[in-house]
């Protein structure tokens, strides 16, 4: 950690390289071409701030050329650096999707360019882009996977070792489950033609408390309806990732298209699950864009949790860089 100063490279207490894939290489130019459409270009030099820790969360960036710190305030007038940005990533989308303040701040320690894109401006060519609005937001959700994974990773988080404690018995959901997910932030995009098409694919398992489990199971996304699970390794509790509540996924792999990771999960207190099937995720969905973007708000908001742990913790989502 370091005082801050004029020169946002030399923050921090190492130097660090962001771990993940290129966001941009992820889209196809079509798609590229449609994001960018309803955005703005915007020209930075070096010093600039882009954006602040505890601002409001108006509009995401997408870095074209240079390099962005992204620094996290700490007690004390003390900021560190949690990776240098470069160009392809994608910035500032966790608070345009869980409509939270930033949590780092942004600063330009070259001359840069890059695509501001509002939150309006995302969400007409996401929710209402037709496959081509689909394919954005699973590779945005895509992102934030990464990070979370990259966190874990850090932690040292170990596979689980052994099966669960038995399989989940699925039963048909009744109308009386969307109900719940109706008052969850994360779907109030969803409309009753959305829950009624969604209904014949879902299903909603009992999880007893303290029974452990492990995901996926079978295909489908699978969220928290009721009650909690904690992720759990072969020596407790994971510090790294927060406790799972309602509108919670805790399996997404097959909506995202994403290798199978299995996680042991810990049923806290007597917990439902829900089942979508994840033909409900697939670009000829009607309800796709929609329960894409309720995705991205749930990952969105556990990596902001996660990120606070990590802090905690002195982790975080990156790699030290290796030197000679």
């Amino acid at each position: 950690m370091a005082t801050r100063s004029g020169d946002p490279a030399k923050a921090g207490d190492e130097s660090r390289v962001l771990v993940g894939g290129n966001f941009l290489d992820a889209l196809s130019e079509d798609d590229r071409a449609r994001l960018f459409a309803v955005g703005r270009t915007r020209t930075v030099e070096p010093g600039e701030e882009v954006a602040r820790q505890g601002s409001r969360g108006d509009s995401l960036f997408v870095l074209t050329e240079g390099e962005l710190a992204v620094l996290r305030s700490l007690p004390g007038d003390r900021e560190k650096l949690l990776f240098r940005a470069k160009p392809g990533t994608v910035l500032g989308e966790i608070a345009v999707l869980d409509r939270g303040a930033r949590s780092a701040s942004l600063k330009a320690t070259h001359r840069s360019t890059l695509r501001e894109v509002a939150l309006a401006a995302f969400e007409a060519v996401t929710l209402y882009g037709g496959e081509s609005g689909c394919r954005i937001l699973r590779t945005v959700a895509a992102s934030v996977h990464e990070r979370l994974e990259a966190t874990r990773r850090m932690a040292g988080v170990p596979r689980p070792a052994r099966p669960s404690d038995g399989a989940l018995r699925w039963t048909a959901a009744s109308p009386g489950a969307l109900a719940v997910l109706e008052q969850i932030p994360a779907f109030e995009g969803l409309g009753a033609r959305d829950w009624s098409a969604m209904l014949p694919r879902l299903g909603v398992a009992y999880v007893q408390r303290g029974a452990d489990l492990v995901l996926p199971e079978s295909p489908g996304a699978v969220i928290v309806l009721r009650g909690a699970l904690s992720p759990w390794d072969e020596n407790g509790p994971e510090v790294s990732v927060p406790v799972a509540g309602p509108g919670a996924f805790v399996d997404y792999a097959a909506a995202l298209g994403l290798a199978a990771e299995p996680r042991r999960w810990r049923a806290r207190s007597p917990t439902r699950l829900l089942r979508l099937d994840p033909a409900l995720f697939a670009p000829e969905s009607e309800s796709a864009s929609r329960l894409l973007y309720a995705l991205s708000r749930s990952l969105a908001t556990t990596l902001r949790r996660a990120t606070g742990l990590a802090m905690h913790f002195r982790m975080a989502w990156v790699r030290p860089a290796v030197t000679a």
